[in-house]
């Protein structure tokens, strides 16, 4: 391709007058532009960075202003110009020697493409915004939106020969506070017509908003409630839904089989309908699961089918849902450029598609990668400045199991122990409504952990988490935090920190297997672990109890006692709602009923 370059320049002035917003640019935004002209019609982040000889991630608040300007904009998996005419412009305006020093090494742009002309349009939009879990919408839609929602559901709901009345219903749901949300759903429960399409999607939107309030059992069970109705009488294009949502709460709470079995049934619906927008977010939803389970090369794989899908037909939010995922997989491999152009591209599928609700799972996989360069104080002021709404909301710790850990983590660091106390009393209440969940109560002794420098929280949390990524991350604490209190040669520390690297690079997280070699020592190799002299009693055993833990043991020789959960909390450093899970534990295992008959069996 040509680079469309004139041997001589025209003036400055002229490229504004030709392009106004030129003008208005910052100089690092005018450079990074004029970069861009000189690469071809189509770039990326880093072919900029190798024209002007920085890093890549230094050029995020240029690429944001040229976008904001609107002069770059993005197209599929790399940027573009909003014109012609403004590549031409801005080309104009380096002079020829410039041009000539900047090239030498300049990479061959690829052929421009476009995106598809393809586009299942606002319906299908609709239906994801609908059925699958979001953050929103809890205002009022604005008027462009709310009638491109009326006739998209009109449509549906037509095709099946259904009345006009079930469409109105569907939408009754939508564009209300949350109380008023849940009401009018419940309602269209309570009053659905035998075989009406609308009290399907009424149960699943109540399971979407008692899922966002924590309360997951209740979500669950209307997420089955919603199976039992039937998908047969919705619309073809909205019946895989109910099963993906479904599937897309299980993988959060590590349930991955179960999950697995709703995508086989989600994905025989889409393949009925064939519906290409259900098949982009079957695609993204069954990579998150393989992410979750630590299979990183097969969920990559999913992942870009999903996104690259989403792309062909111009659908915004499974296309950002798997860019987001994508650039967690780029940071944990250490390629924060990469991590940053999907992040972008997620904003901009986002911003091309104002009629979708955006989910904060979007503002997480920003944050993450916005902070992958700064020190703990830096992270945290934008973390409050930028990001506030990731510490109002319990979703994100359904999202990502691993998150308030990483916040206390970070709070810490910087000397903000008053935001990592807050952090944790939000992921415990979290774990304390949902005491059947284990991942949850993990991810709450995780911050525990941290918040207290309590080995036996963060052992707990590396044996319970149920994704890989929190365990590996839960051993590396435990580890870092012996090594800091006994020194290098204690053994517990090394092997949490050998566990940590094992479960890391299992997942090809490169970025975390040289930090945790960092602890270990030069080269990243681990010395062999050292047992210190231990001088401590081995916790005895109460008498037919073999199968207890040491944790275990601890806490039913307290209980026998008479000690109530909170007074065995202290004693044990870890939450009450802890010692109630490990007490069913001990419980189950013991084959008694009672605090009675435990003391009984202990004595």
């Amino acid at each position: 391709m040509d680079y469309c370059i004139p041997d001589h320049a025209a003036p400055l002035e002229h490229a504004r007058a030709t392009v106004p917003a030129l003008g208005r640019l910052s100089e690092p935004a005018r450079q990074f532009a004029q970069a861009a002209s000189l690469v071809g019609d189509l770039f990326t982040l880093q072919e900029i960075a190798l024209v002007q000889s920085v890093p890549t991630l230094s050029m995020l608040p240029a690429l944001e202003e040229t976008v904001a300007a609107g002069l770059i904009r993005f197209a599929g998996d790399r940027l573009t110009f909003r014109s012609p005419d403004v590549r031409l412009a801005l080309s104009a305006t380096i002079p020829a020697p410039v041009r000539r020093t900047l090239l030498r090494g300049t990479p061959v742009p690829r052929q421009g493409r476009q995106p598809s002309p393809e586009t299942h349009g606002a319906r299908d939009s609709l239906v994801s915004s609908l059925f699958l879990p979001q953050d929103g919408p809890g205002h009022p839609l604005d008027p462009c939106t709310g009638e491109t929602a009326r006739r998209a559901a009109v449509e549906a709901f037509s095709s099946t020969g259904m009345p006009r009345s079930e469409a109105a219903a569907v939408l009754s749901m939508f564009g209300h506070p949350e109380e008023e949300r849940r009401d009018r759903a419940l309602a269209v429960v309570m009053a659905g017509r035998p075989g009406g399409g609308a009290a399907v999607v009424a149960a699943v939107v109540l399971s979407n908003l008692e899922w966002a309030a924590g309360r997951l059992d209740e979500s669950l069970r209307w997420g089955h409630e919603a199976l039992r109705r039937g998908h047969e009488v919705l619309p073809a294009s909205w019946r895989p839904y109910p099963s993906l949502t479904l599937a897309v709460k299980l993988t959060q709470i590590g349930r991955h089989s179960e999950a697995e079995d709703e995508l086989t049934r989600a994905g025989e619906a889409t393949e009925r309908s064939g519906h290409r927008r259900a098949l982009a977010e079957l695609a993204v939803a069954r990579g998150r699961l393989l992410l979750g389970a630590g299979r990183t090369e097969a969920a990559e794989a999913a992942l870009r089918s999903g996104v690259s899908l989403a792309q062909r037909i111009r659908a915004g939010l499974p296309a950002a849902h798997g860019l987001s995922l994508l650039s967690f997989l780029s940071l944990e491999r250490g390629h924060r450029g990469e991590a940053a152009d999907q992040v972008w591209q997620a904003r901009m599928e986002l911003l091309d598609q104002p009629d979708s609700f955006p989910s904060g799972r979007h503002s997480w996989a920003d944050f993450l990668v916005a902070t992958a360069g700064l020190d703990a104080r830096g992270s945290v002021d934008l973390l409050v400045l930028r990001y506030p709404e990731l510490l109002t909301s319990s979703s994100l710790f359904l999202r990502d199991p691993g998150a308030a850990a990483r916040l206390v983590r970070l709070s810490r660091a910087a000397g903000e122990n008053s935001l990592a106390a807050a952090v944790t009393r939000r992921v415990e209440r979290l774990a304390e409504r949902n005491g059947e969940h284990p991942g949850l109560t993990a991810a709450a002794e995780h911050a525990v952990g941290l918040l207290y420098e309590a080995p036996d929280a963060l052992e707990f949390a590396a044996s319970e988490h149920r994704t890989p990524w929190a365990a590996a991350a839960a051993h590396e604490d435990l580890g870092a935090l012996l090594l800091a209190r006994h020194g290098r040669h204690d053994g517990t520390a090394l092997r949490h920190l050998r566990a940590a690297t094992e479960r890391y690079r299992a997942i090809g997280s490169r970025a975390a297997v040289t930090r945790v070699a960092a602890l270990l020592g030069e080269g990243g190799e681990t010395p062999e672990p050292r047992e210190a002299p231990q001088h401590r009693e081995a916790p005895r055993r109460p008498a037919g109890s073999p199968v207890l833990t040491a944790a275990e043991n601890r806490i039913a020789r307290l209980v026998a006692k008479g000690l109530t959960n909170k007074q065995v909390a202290s004693r044990v450093s870890c939450s009450p709602h802890t010692v109630n899970y490990h007490l069913r534990q001990i419980f189950r295992k013991l084959g008694v009923a009672s605090r009675v008959e435990l003391a009984r069996l202990v004595d």
